[in-house]
């Protein structure tokens, strides 16, 4: 019998925080594990987020490398997730604001969504695709007209499934806040819902 192959020699799989601690160290094969462990999840972040999708690539790439740039400054007093969210926080609400200031100066390349992006999720032929592209699109939609206020509670909250505490650490505002802002996130999206009926 190998002896690797035995229970008790079954590999365990290192903890984010511990392949945090070696990537700050410059192991690249932590960091880089690191991202595939999390990249579609702050991928969808980013998008549900900011509402766009033809750059959400670029956000995410700018979301590890500001982690990677960090990383020495990780301490561990929450867990890893978590304070990879509140990098990937500010940097959606950096490129926010780097896009309403290319609009205000009239870029044509500030768009919401590209139509390509969207026959790709279609495929070819596909009712079903149609539909659930129809509802994310609709949920989109309703998420675009709250302010950033409410929608990255919301976007957390329910994308991320973080407790209030976790939220309240990575916007940095008293519980007591995050409560009221998902509070009222939900009451706008019952609102567009109601709308959307009529």
């Amino acid at each position: 019998m190998n002896p690797s192959s035995s229970p008790g020699n079954q590999r365990i799989e290192p903890s984010d925080e511990d392949l945090a601690k070696l990537a700050a160290t410059g192991d690249e094969r932590a960091f880089f594990q690191l991202y595939d462990r999390h990249r579609r999840y702050i991928l969808t972040l980013v998008v549900r987020t900011t509402g766009r999708r033809d750059d959400a690539d670029d956000v995410v790439q700018e979301c590890f490398f500001q982690m990677h740039r960090a990383l020495p400054s990780f301490s561990g007093r929450s867990s890893f997730r978590t304070w990879l969210h509140s990098i990937s926080v500010r940097v959606c609400h950096s490129s926010t604001r780097n896009r309403l200031a290319q609009r205000r100066r009239g870029d044509a390349e500030a768009t919401s969504l590209d139509d390509q992006l969207v026959e790709q999720d279609l495929g070819s032929d596909g009712r079903d695709e149609e539909h659930l592209y129809s509802l994310r699109d609709w949920i989109q939609n309703c998420m675009d007209r709250m302010s950033a206020l409410h929608r990255v509670p919301l976007v957390l909250h329910l994308l991320g499934e973080l407790e209030i505490t976790d939220i309240s650490r990575i916007l940095g505002i008293p519980e007591g806040s995050v409560k009221s802002r998902l509070f009222h996130a939900r009451k706008r999206m019952a609102t567009c819902l109601e709308a959307s009926e009529r």
